[in-house]
């Protein structure tokens, strides 16, 4: 019988752009990007803002046009997501993040997130 502690990494890995696990909360479901958006394979790095267009119900890049932030959230794994082939992503919807780590944050997407993620 061995009673050395064992140590378990469910994620088996830390994003880099989150600072520490202080009010940490993934979302429960993962968000589906809208692939009909990309027209060429694309890597979104981790960190990066999406939020969700109420048409749809799809997530999307937040980019400096978007003007009406819904659901707002920060990816936590690099994927690629192919044209026409929507693509979940784990993403949480709270964190203490480290800003120069994260990718399309923009001024609404900040104000729409604030006390959420700072």
């Amino acid at each position: 019988m061995s009673l050395k502690p064992k140590v378990i990494n469910g994620f088996g890995f830390n994003p880099e752009f989150i600072r520490d696990a202080t009010y940490l909360e993934y979302t429960v479901g993962n968000p589906v990007l809208d692939a009909s958006k990309f027209t060429e394979p694309t890597t979104v790095k981790a960190g990066t803002a999406i939020s969700c267009n109420e048409d749809t119900g799809l997530y999307e890049l937040v980019t400096d046009s978007t003007s009406n932030i819904v659901a707002g959230v920060l990816t936590t794994n690099e994927v690629v997501v192919y044209p026409n082939k929507n693509k979940e992503v784990p993403a949480v919807r709270k964190a203490s993040v480290r800003p120069e780590r994260i990718h399309g944050a923009t001024d609404a997407f900040k104000e729409a997130t604030k006390g959420r993620i700072s």
